[in-house]
């Protein structure tokens, strides 16, 4: 049905294989309609393509509209009251002609709008906006310009709209001729899109049992505190976590319950996060925390804090109360290492050295 199938068959070919590109254009059709395309990859965090996301609008009537428009001020008044987009002059601030849609996108009939001022339809915040075009329009004589801002209904509700203004004369007189769509549903859609990236990307980070971060998130972030640790010269910690017995647990009440107990431990430890800490679930039943700009005497009172918690707190699981306890290592940059493998490996030290000293305690790593 298109106009040109061979140039849209390798435009879209080309799309699909250059991942990266956003693309927009118009794409006409055999039948005298005109489409505009816009595409846009959808990447996740871990910098997967999970495809392409097209949007398509049929421009063919604005299309035809603004150009029989500028072409013949005789056939205006015929085809704008037919178009399907909202059309309006605007002299001063007034409105000297709508048609039909341009009154129905914002809720009033054509001659309640005519006596209204044209930024009455326009929210506070976006009247710069729509003055500016106007000032750019009819002073400077440049058009043909989308711009989008919020309007307002006469019911109060805020739409999102799309415009471009044209400047035109007649009758001796200058006027600002607006064209307009309502595209509020397009703006809702692309905000359900980007929403939906960030779920994808929270996916793509958490641990969906305790909430915490996986170790994918930790590769991507520690090295990157690491070397602002060193750039500011400011200290770093690191502290790895370990359920006591956590085997027994399965072994005594079932996998579920052990799976309550790790949930219960990933609250605690967000619960006392601060925005710049880093706590993941490193594997199992073992917790690693990054405390960047915390020294070890802190990382330590920390560690030592959530243990003690952690204890005291029974997790329920059916009837029963479930008393569990933890193990922590400490190690701290740069006295512990200088690299992620280092201040991990010196974390696990002291984590082992906890659990060999009789478990439910707090280790740090010697320089």
């Amino acid at each position: 049905k298109v106009a040109n199938p061979e140039e849209f068959l390798s435009r879209v070919k080309y799309l699909y294989e250059h991942k990266s590109e956003k693309s927009f254009e118009e794409i006409p059709f055999k039948d005298g309609r005109i489409i505009d395309r816009y595409s846009a990859p959808m990447i996740g965090a871990d910098g997967r393509y999970y495809g392409r996301i097209w949007y398509l609008r049929d421009v063919t009537a604005k299309k035809r509209n603004e150009q029989m428009i500028l072409e013949s001020e005789e056939k205006f008044r015929g085809l704008v009251e037919q178009s399907l987009a909202g059309i309006a002059l605007i002299e001063g601030d007034q409105f000297s002609y709508v048609n039909r849609k341009f009154a129905d996108i914002f809720g009033y009939s054509v001659a309640e709008i005519k006596l209204l001022r044209a930024a009455d339809v326009v929210v506070d915040k976006d009247v710069p906006i729509f003055a500016e075009v106007a000032r750019r329009h009819l002073n400077d004589g440049s058009g043909g310009h989308e711009f989008t801002f919020q309007g307002l209904r006469k019911d109060g509700v805020v739409v999102d709209i799309e415009g471009r203004g044209t400047r035109i004369s007649y009758g001796g007189k200058d006027a600002l001729m607006v064209i307009i769509l309502d595209i509020t549903e397009r703006i809702r859609a692309e905000r359900a899109v980007q929403k939906l990236q960030v779920q994808l990307r929270e996916l793509a980070i958490r641990d969906p049992l305790t909430d915490l971060y996986n170790r994918r998130y930790l590769d991507e972030t520690i090295s990157r505190e690491l070397i602002r640790a060193e750039r500011d010269r400011s200290p770093l910690s690191v502290v790895m976590g370990d359920i006591d017995y956590f085997k027994s647990i399965n072994d005594s009440h079932g996998h579920l319950a052990g799976d309550e107990v790790l949930k219960a431990l990933g609250k605690l430890i967000k619960r006392h996060a601060r925005g710049s800490d880093i706590a993941c679930r490193y594997g199992g039943e073992e917790i690693l925390l990054v405390f960047p700009g915390m020294d070890k005497a802190t990382a330590l009172a920390r560690a030592e804090q959530l243990r003690l918690e952690f204890e005291n707190t029974p997790v329920r699981y059916g009837n029963s109360a479930i008393r569990t306890t933890a193990s922590f290592g400490v190690a701290s940059f740069p006295e512990n290492g200088r690299d992620t493998d280092q201040l991990i490996a010196a974390a696990d030290k002291a984590l082992y050295a906890a659990k060999n000293a009789g478990r439910n305690n707090v280790r740090v790593s010697s320089a």
